[in-house]
């Protein structure tokens, strides 16, 4: 019998990430172990390839550390020390995580659900479990804190800008923390934050990759654990962000709906009123800021999870009366304390929205339209006419954003996106008598009319924000923000529509300006191939012979 020998399963030379990093490489074929660990493709081959976006990002986080060690700023933080984990018991491990629930907490947690009431008479209170963290997670975070830094850095230069629910200046301030342990949660959040940074590699199959695994298991175990808090929260909507990304379903639309539920055991839902597991005050500011932002988040995801299809009720209530929106951006980013303005106003005002607030006013209208969509008990009437309410509000909502955009598309185009996106789902039905569940009466002629005039018009603004956001976007596609894509679709269907009705040929070339919008999209965010799929499905069973498409 022959056997192999051990040479001939490694390769002649380090792969080109280990040499480009000065790392100890151990050439296992296919994929040596760093890479694997790392969760990134292992390359062999002899040339190196040019540099790109990451290897830039790098290389400043690089100059950034030597810079700061020059200073002494970093001196005695253990900045090149390896992370350290954290167990509330000394006697826990990684082997022992599965059961680290006992009857007393058990107990604890069950009565919460069973009887609130009780359990606030009784003062009861749920301790935080000990959880230690695995070490594949940790070596999914890298050997360092440094490694952490190069994460959180990308997310906040890419994800940041369109989801901004995680507070910089509060991770600002923990990772520079000289004693810094990994709680379970934190470090949950962590890996959430470098699964969504990470770009398809492969094609759409390369999305259900091992670190969205990793990432789904280590959820999955702080939830057996019992293990409900803030950072569950926000690691959980990153987790649905990306499954929306790449079209991920149904996994998308049931963490959506999980992220619902874990905020309204939070009492996210109601701060004042409704019952909080695990939950204590905001400590500052910034802090309550963030608990606000992260349940708006999770108001964003489940509307636009729930645009593709009517009939779904939302898992998430319309906001109260009562509600502001979130704070100015950048004051939130620095620290610095400010106002914020209410969602529902009685009179105009000339402070401006920052780039989430409207985002959050956009969501809102969302909610709206899939209430009215999916409503089966509003007389006729009362129907036509929330619908026409509704499509003046989010015109007008439109013309805002359109201002805010020319100055800083990246931040505010996805905004600009749900409520093009959601005037072409209003105009759809209401168009034609034979959708619009209509009786006859003058608000239906009156929506109807609305319907039809805005179809057009409202596709040629998608046209246009989309040629300005591909002129304006930089080389990378790496802070797109996958929420624009719904828009994208419904404009390209419209066109194909006009197309097919008027035979114009200008309706064709429209058409295909926002299939190929969709195809850089689809460099980072698969889910707008999935979308140009449709595309051509739609092609194949509506307009099989039509030569401008």
């Amino acid at each position: 019998m022959d056997f192999e020998s051990p040479d001939q399963t490694k390769a002649l030379q380090a792969c080109v990430a280990c040499r480009k990093q000065k790392r100890r490489c151990d050439k296992v074929l296919p994929s040596c172990g760093l890479c694997v660990r790392m969760s990134r493709p292992c390359d062999y081959s002899e040339s190196n390839p040019s540099p790109n976006a990451d290897d830039f990002a790098v290389m400043r986080q690089k100059i950034a550390d030597l810079e700061a060690r020059l200073e002494g700023r970093r001196a005695d933080s253990g900045w090149y020390e390896p992370m350290r984990s954290v167990s509330k018991s000394p006697a826990t491990n990684s082997s022992s995580n599965s059961g680290s629930g006992n009857e007393s907490s058990s107990f604890v947690s069950a009565a919460f659900f069973l009887d609130a009431e009780v359990f606030s008479q009784a003062k009861l209170s749920i301790p935080r479990p000990s959880l230690t963290v695995p070490t594949d997670v940790m070596g999914a975070l890298g050997t360092s804190i440094r490694d952490v830094h190069d994460v959180v850095d990308r997310y906040f230069a890419n994800i940041h800008t369109w989801l901004p629910f995680v507070s910089k200046k509060r991770m600002e301030l923990k990772l520079s923390n000289p004693a810094l342990d990994l709680a379970a949660d934190f470090s949950l959040l962590l890996l959430a934050m470098k699964l969504i940074i990470q770009a398809p590699a492969g094609g759409a199959h390369s999305v259900r990759s091992p670190l969205y695994a990793l990432t789904k298991r280590y959820f999955a175990l702080l939830e057996y654990s019992g293990f409900i808090s803030l950072h569950t929260l926000q690691a959980d909507i990153l987790i649905a962000a990306y499954e929306i990304g790449h079209a991920i379903y149904p996994a998308a639309y049931l963490t959506t709906g999980h992220c619902a539920r874990l905020g309204h055991a939070l009492g996210l839902n109601d701060r004042t009123r409704a019952p909080q597991y695990s939950w204590k005050r905001a400590s500052s500011w910034a802090e309550a800021e963030e608990v606000k932002r992260t349940w708006w988040a999770t108001m964003l995801l489940d509307r636009y999870v729930n645009l593709g299809t009517w009939g779904h009720p939302l898992a998430t209530d319309d906001p109260h009366r009562n509600d502001v929106l979130p704070a100015d951006d950048d004051m939130w980013d620095e620290g610095e304390v400010t106002t914020s303005e209410p969602l529902y106003v009685s009179s105009p005002t000339n402070v401006r929205a920052a780039p989430f607030a409207r985002t959050c006013q956009a969501t809102h209208l969302l909610g709206r339209l899939i209430r009215l969509m999916n409503d089966r008990l509003l007389d006729s009437p009362l129907r036509f006419t929330e619908a026409i309410h509704l499509f003046r509000t989010l015109q007008a909502l439109s013309k805002l954003l359109e201002d805010d955009v020319q100055r800083s598309p990246m931040r505010y185009v996805t905004a600009l996106a749900l409520c093009y996106g959601a005037l072409l789902h209003l105009s759809d039905p209401f168009s034609c008598t034979d959708t619009n569940r209509g009786d006859h009466t003058v608000e239906e002629t009156e929506m109807q009319t609305l319907a039809i005039s805005g179809l057009k018009p409202t596709a040629a603004d998608i046209l246009q924000f989309s040629q300005l956001l591909m002129s304006s976007m930089p080389t990378s596609t790496a802070g797109i923000s996958p929420l624009i894509c719904d828009s994208l679709y419904v404009a390209a269907s419209t066109y194909a529509w006009l197309a097919h009705e008027s035979g114009l040929r200008e309706m064709g070339e429209a058409y295909h300006a926002l299939r190929r919008s969709l195809e850089t999209i689809n460099c980072r965010w698969t889910a707008a191939g999935y979308y140009i799929g449709l595309l051509d499905k739609a092609k194949e069973t509506s307009y099989p012979d039509n030569p401008l498409l």
